[in-house]
């Protein structure tokens, strides 16, 4: 078996629609209602760039597969992940964009790696990392 990748992350939240919300008012993100949904009332998919399902929102009043062994509980923060890393373009425009929607968030300047950071947390407390890959 090689791992290749990370498919998604799945935040469970008591707030759907503030969640889904940061991720396509603030981020910009593409939300869709998950596959035999025709809604996003009580979970939504958060696609990337490519329309990849990058991140999984639902209700913790939702039962969801794996729940049989760790059942989703309503909480605040990331609990035992620390963080989500997204991998983004323009730099200079979610900055400003933040900015303007006044977001508290905190930024880092890798220059070895040539790499930006933006951190922000999202309504659930869940710290999202955005990269900034330099040319």
């Amino acid at each position: 078996m090689a791992v290749i990748g990370i498919d998604h992350v799945n935040i469970r939240t008591s707030d759907v629609a503030a969640t889904l919300g940061f991720f396509r008012d603030v981020l910009e993100m593409t939300v869709t209602p998950p596959p035999g949904r025709s809604s996003i009332s009580d979970s939504g998919w958060v696609l990337d760039g490519n329309g990849h399902a990058a991140i999984h929102v639902g209700s913790t009043s939702l039962a969801f597969p794996g729940d049989d062994k760790q059942a989703a509980v309503a909480s605040r923060g990331s609990g035992a992940v620390h963080h989500v890393a997204l991998n983004c373009g323009d730099y200079a425009a979610t900055r400003d964009r933040f900015a303007r929607l006044g977001l508290s968030f905190t930024e880092n300047h890798i220059r070895a790696a040539g790499l930006r950071q933006i951190f922000v947390h999202e309504p659930n407390g869940v710290l999202i990392e955005l990269n900034f890959r330099e040319a």
